[in-house]
């Protein structure tokens, strides 16, 4: 059906920064229900102390256990000049760090294995899914060195910040101590990390995407806390960093032309710092100056040519500008740099199927599941793909198998009606159209095509109803279905 394929093919554009978890429905709960879930959480959490080299306490924040191997995840701040850490289990226990696996500084993130036997290790599952703004979440941590403390709140905005990625904004209260806190949803899931408050007028927390969690990728070689201290030491100016956090401060609260004066002296400080030059792009890219953005982001990859993330930040930033040729470009060389890239070959997925080169596009989508079968998204995206090329039956069993690792998925949803139309499945297009707006009543497209199939069997009474809540949610479908009505 030629209206579905309009829709279709702009799904690319609609839903090319959300993913699969975008249009996730709200849960409502009840208080009682936090109960099991506060009791299923708290296991896995632990309050983290970290040392210097006399043994002194120098930072104190939170954890999670993550798998029964022992890795814990925390932010990097609450580790940064440690040269020893313990973490209390929710038994009052103490365990030490034994090694550092992964870090990314940017996103404030760091993976530790603990030296704990599997036996008393409970862990928690991390999700990629975005919450949607509104939605309610819990935190456990240790703020103020009070010990497994729950709070609760909503996701009160998600924002995009360059290099860092998705960080959102929280109305759960924090404190100093809360760092490295998981923020989880109401399904139980970690979908953020607490990192960071900016304090001005009002207290405004953030947390930054549970997606940085899975993106980590571990270390060529294992260091223990105190080997991983001196060596970042070793080539870290500490002058540099202290202005990159002071401009931070600012950039988090869209204060660009403050921040700028401190990266700036950053870069001049010390210039092969990478941090300062990501620092200093961001604010370039708030104040609306993208060449100069690039430039930054360039040195950044001239400094650090064998670094990935370098070329795939840069890629992302040339996507944000429409300069897709670029941006295709420099994600094959952060592929070259790591063959196993799985988020340049996704963004590379994203690119060519909004180009409409499907094959290409196909390619990418497969590399990523090579190296993680269970990607939803990937699964979503390739349902997409499959629907372009008009191979229906593909883009099916890729919507079942994004559906199966995330069922409540109404864009997923939506696309599997689209292959059952397709495939000439009238019932099944019409059923997963409805259950994709069960799984959200404000998912335009859906509603769109529940119009035409009314349409279709002559029920103009039921299109209108559709054409009255498009009114509502999308009003140039709603008047595009008015059009075909009449």
């Amino acid at each position: 059906m030629k209206f579905k394929n309009t829709i279709l093919l702009a799904g690319f554009v609609i839903l090319a920064v959300a993913g699969c978890g975008k249009y996730a429905a709200e849960t409502e709960v009840s208080t009682g229900y936090m109960i099991p879930l506060v009791k299923k959480i708290q296991p896995a959490v632990v309050t983290l102390v970290a040392y210097d080299a006399d043994r002194n306490v120098t930072n104190q924040g939170s954890g999670f256990f993550v798998d029964k191997k022992g890795h814990l995840i925390t932010n990097y701040h609450v580790l940064d000049g440690a040269y020893a850490a313990d973490v209390k289990t929710y038994d009052g226990v103490k365990h030490p760090i034994e090694l550092v696996v992964a870090e990314n500084k940017l996103s404030d993130l760091i993976k530790v294995r603990v030296k704990i036997p599997e036996a008393a290790i409970h862990w928690v599952s991390v999700s990629e899914t975005e919450p949607s703004i509104g939605e309610r979440v819990m935190v456990v941590g240790s703020p103020m060195g009070l010990e497994q403390t729950v709070s609760e709140g909503i996701v009160s905005a998600v924002r995009e910040l360059p290099v860092v990625g998705k960080v959102f904004q929280l109305s759960a209260p924090i404190s100093p101590g809360s760092s490295g806190s998981p923020v989880v949803n109401m399904s139980g899931n970690v979908i953020g990390v607490i990192s960071f408050q900016a304090v001005k007028g009002q207290n405004l927390n953030f947390a930054v995407s549970g997606k940085g969690i899975l993106d980590l990728k571990q270390n060529e070689t294992l260091k223990t806390l105190s080997e991983w201290t001196y060596d970042i030491n070793k080539r870290t100016p500490r002058l540099a960093e202290e202005l990159c956090k002071k401009g931070f401060n600012f950039s988090i609260r869209g204060e660009f032309k403050d921040a700028l004066n401190y990266y700036k002296e950053a870069t001049e400080k010390s210039p092969d710092d990478t941090l300062a030059w990501y620092g200093l792009g961001s604010c370039y890219d708030g104040l609306d100056k993208p060449e100069d953005a690039i430039v930054a982001y360039q040195q950044a990859v001239r400094i650090d040519p064998e670094n990935a993330d370098a070329h795939y930040n840069l890629g992302r930033y040339y996507r944000k500008l429409g300069r897709y040729e670029d941006a295709i470009e420099t994600y094959h060389q952060a592929i070259e740099v790591d063959p196993d890239h799985a988020a340049s070959y996704f963004d590379l997925g994203m690119l060519y199927g909004k180009l409409e080169e499907f094959e290409n596009g196909e390619q990418s989508f497969k590399q990523v599941l090579r190296i993680n079968p269970d990607h939803a998204p990937t699964h979503h995206y390739m349902g997409l793909i499959y629907n372009g090329m008009g191979r229906y039956d593909d883009a099916a069993e890729s919507c079942k198998k994004a559906l199966k690792i995330n069922p409540n998925s109404a864009p997923t949803l939506y696309n599997l009606g689209i292959a059952y139309g397709g495939l000439g499945k009238s019932r099944q297009e019409m059923e997963a159209f409805k259950q994709a707006i069960r799984v959200d009543p404000d998912f335009a497209p859906a509603h769109y095509n529940m119009g035409i199939i009314y349409l279709i069997n002559s029920d103009k009474a039921a299109a209108l109803e559709e054409y009255k809540i498009l009114k509502v949610l999308d009003q140039n479908m709603a008047e595009v279905l008015f059009e075909r009505i009449y």
